[in-house]
């Protein structure tokens, strides 16, 4: 029994000595505390929410915000929120025409040299990212870090989710999109408004497809309705998952003064745009995205795009940069594309021969379907018994009555080889020397109403640096203030 020592059984649990009572006693003090100096080193530290930062900014939990919240400048490049939206570069499946959805395919090279060029583009003409976000698909990804790099913006956060995959695209995933009609057994036409309508979906896939994903460990974490769900999209369906993401992660992040960048697919940023341009079902499937070629939306502080034309330049005194679309910007589209005139130029006429193709293939079904009931449903056509027995024989008052009730639906309303066709049968029958047409002669009708409208379905680009009416604009952008102040004096 010496001095500092005491009597015992055996020796002291370490838990029960003092330096460990001294220290459990510190522990349950500092649990306990609210104070925003509590030890990282603590695991039962929570620092309070009031005092963290946004980690997208690269910050951590322990982090202060900035004293003051994120404000817009009155004018230049502060003074509105920017947005690019970036489709990846052609995928592999892209050149072969497939249905790629949420199938994991490379780019081609291609497809890597657009995204580069993305991001050259975006260097170019000073375009700063802050965050950006893409899918979980690899096409999407590559063009990412491939876009970033060039623009010399590598260390830019990145943000990944399932949400921004592209539509998917159900039992078509990985067929042919000219042939899958054929290999499904699916009606061509209903395949085609599949793939430009809002609400039609395809038919869904199966546990048995060789690209089902429902053993994906990138979608562990859906739940099982997500997963339902995701078997088959129309793009409405996609909407409803893309844009509570939009919503909730990325217009905060905005609102936070980030230029913000996604790198998404074709479906994903149409449903983006719609929702910011607040696009009708049916003009939306007009609207056709090209690979690689970044789409800028300045947005002002109510997340409402600033249109480019006149009001970016003489509100926000931002000097307008890229080409806008004509045919778009009739549909309220605020978006401008960086790129190169000539690369645009190519898209476009690709854009409006798939556009062309798609209505032929439209006319020449409205012949194939003539049948008797529908010549007894008709109370305009006086088809001869005798002209019955003729299949290739099409009478002009039955072909102009079926076009007539194709058109009165308002997705087909406007385009302009059906509206075109209409106005020939309106003239013949005006004549009245051509109450018949064989089947071949209208077939001829259709492939030279094809080729003579080339280059009219789809308005050029048009660029807003090289425009010579600026005093023009500027008077317009005037007179429009005039209006609202004499609106607003009305009102008050």
């Amino acid at each position: 029994t010496g001095a500092g020592f005491s009597t015992h059984d055996g020796p002291i649990p370490i838990n029960q000595t003092a330096r460990a009572k001294a220290r459990a006693q510190r522990t349950r003090a500092n649990r306990n505390s609210h104070s925003k100096y509590g030890s990282l080193m603590d695991p039962f530290y929570v620092p309070k929410v009031d005092d963290q930062t946004h980690l997208i900014q690269g910050g951590t939990p322990c982090d202060p915000k900035p004293e003051t919240p994120y404000r817009l400048a009155e004018y230049g490049e502060e003074s509105v929120y920017t947005l690019i939206l970036l489709r990846h570069g052609e995928s592999e499946w892209n050149s072969q025409n497939r249905y790629a959805g949420w199938c994991d395919v490379n780019l081609t090279k291609r497809g890597e040299g657009e995204a580069r060029a993305a991001g050259r583009l975006l260097h170019e003409n000073g375009i700063e990212i802050d965050h950006a976000f893409t899918s979980v698909l690899k096409r999407a990804s590559f063009t990412t870090n491939m876009c970033l790099n060039m623009a010399k913006q590598h260390w830019v956060p990145v943000t990944k989710t399932w949400r921004l995959n592209e539509r998917h695209y159900g039992a078509l995933q990985g067929y042919n999109k000219d042939t899958a009609y054929q290999t499904l057994n699916i009606d061509q036409e209903l395949v085609m408004e599949m793939r430009r309508s809002y609400a039609t979906r395809p038919p869904p896939m199966d546990d048995d497809h060789p690209y089902w994903h429902g053993n994906d460990r990138r979608y562990s974490k859906l739940s099982k309705e997500q997963l339902e769900r995701s078997r088959a999209e129309s793009l409405k369906d996609a909407a409803e998952r893309i844009m509570p993401f939009f919503n909730s992660v990325i217009v905060p992040s905005l609102r936070e003064g980030n230029r913000c960048l996604v790198v998404s697919h074709a479906n994903t940023i149409r449903t983006l745009i719609k929702q910011i341009d607040n696009i009708s079902d049916q003009d939306i499937k007009q609207l056709s995205i090209p690979t690689g070629i970044p789409l800028i939306y300045r947005l002002d502080k109510n997340m409402k795009p600033v249109d480019p034309n006149c009001e970016l330049e003489f509100r926000y005194m931002v000097q307008p940069k890229g080409y806008t679309w004509a045919t778009s910007r009739q549909h309220g589209f605020h978006g401008v594309y960086l790129g190169d005139l000539e690369r645009l130029q190519d898209i476009q006429n690709k854009r409006d021969a798939t556009s062309r193709w798609w209505q032929r293939m439209i006319l020449r079904k409205i012949s194939k379907q003539l049948s008797e009931e529908d010549i007894d449903d008709c109370h305009l056509c006086f088809y001869s018994r005798h002209m019955k027995k003729h299949k290739d024989i099409l009478e002009t008052k039955h072909i102009w009555y079926k076009l007539m009730m194709k058109m009165k639906n308002p997705e087909f309303a406007n385009m302009l080889l059906l509206v075109r066709m209409r106005e020939y049968l309106e003239s013949a029958l005006a004549i009245g020397k051509h109450p018949y047409i064989p089947m071949k002669a209208y077939e001829k009708i259709v492939d030279e109403i094809h080729l003579n409208s080339a280059g009219e379905v789809v308005d050029p680009f048009v660029s807003l640096e090289d425009r010579q009416d600026r005093e023009e604009r500027q008077k317009r952008w005037i007179e429009s203030l005039s209006i609202d102040l004499e609106d607003e004096c009305l009102i008050k």
